[in-house]
């Protein structure tokens, strides 16, 4: 109870962790990827139930659950988008706070469709390749090298990519498929102008995702990819940038493409962990009850 009101004192928002850990038709082995990030996360929770003494996790584990998606039979993978959209909809009906932890990047897309639904929602999205891909060796069904092309959003587009470092798409294709790209060039030359053009992108949009395929960080700082591309972010960039957005207007987070077997001593492993986190420790610390 409130010492001063003796009503019941307000509680921090809900936090649904989802572990979809899909990768066919792209990046094998990043199925493995979001189960261990699921692990850490088990472990996290775990820890916090071991403790004896007050510590700051009081302020997201009480509140967080997590649910993880099996992908062991035909049919579970056949049904692995419409099993999506309903997780994606049970979390956001429920006004909980979404972290998915996805296997290759397609596995986002169930996400991604249901903030394409609402015309007052947008995609935040961090990765190192564009994927509207339609080159010689690219099938045209979809896949994870292509599903930006197979998003049905209401209205116009509202996607903002950032930290591409492509080297062929031409700048049609870019303008047709997305809002707004902010190259990883343009990011590193001038943090405080990126930071400050993606507010006035994201101004109007009332519900925001955050999609973070892991291969926008640079492979010195991130080994555990499934496709490196070179020059790259840090994670202190990446933190700032995503923590730029307004708390009251973020839905989720997606991470995705984490692949375990090009790891280095876990490097990947307790960077992204940390990052989670990190990530629901200052939510719960700075978020105002119920928004």
């Amino acid at each position: 109870m409130s010492p001063h009101t003796g009503r019941p004192k307000p509680q921090p928002p809900a936090n649904r962790v989802v572990i979809f850990p899909f990768d066919s038709f792209g990046s094998p082995g990043t199925s493995e990827g979001a189960r261990n990030l699921g692990d850490a996360t088990r472990e996290m929770l775990a820890d916090f139930q071991r403790e004896t003494v007050p510590t700051r996790a009081l302020c997201w584990c009480p509140h967080t659950r997590l649910v993880e998606a099996a992908f062991d039979t035909a049919n579970e993978q056949s049904l692995w988008r419409s099993r999506g959209h309903r997780l994606a909809q049970k979390t956001f009906a429920r006004n909980e706070h979404l972290v998915w932890l996805g296997g290759n990047h397609l596995s986002v897309l169930p996400l991604i469709d249901e903030i394409a639904k609402d015309p007052q929602a947008g995609v935040v999205q961090l990765d190192a390749h564009i994927d509207i891909h339609r080159f010689h060796d690219t099938v045209e069904e979809l896949s994870h090298g292509n599903f930006v092309r197979h998003i049905d959003w209401n209205g116009e587009p509202r996607l903002a990519h950032l930290g591409n470092r492509d080297l062929l798409l031409p700048a049609d294709d870019k303008k047709r498929f997305l809002t707004a790209e902010i190259s990883a060039e343009t990011w590193l030359a001038d943090e405080p102008a990126t930071l400050a053009r993606l507010a006035k992108i994201t101004a109007g949009w009332e519900r925001i995702l955050i999609d973070l395929d892991v291969d926008v960080f640079d492979p010195g700082f991130m080994p555990a990819m499934a496709r490196p591309v070179p020059w790259g972010l840090d994670g202190w960039q990446v933190l700032r940038l995503m923590e730029s957005l307004p708390k009251n207007k973020v839905v989720g987070l997606a991470i995705s493409e984490y692949n375990p077997g090009r790891d280095r001593d876990d490097r990947g492993l307790e960077t992204l962990a940390w990052l989670i986190e990190r990530w629901l420790l200052n939510r719960g610390e700075n978020r105002a009850p119920g928004t």
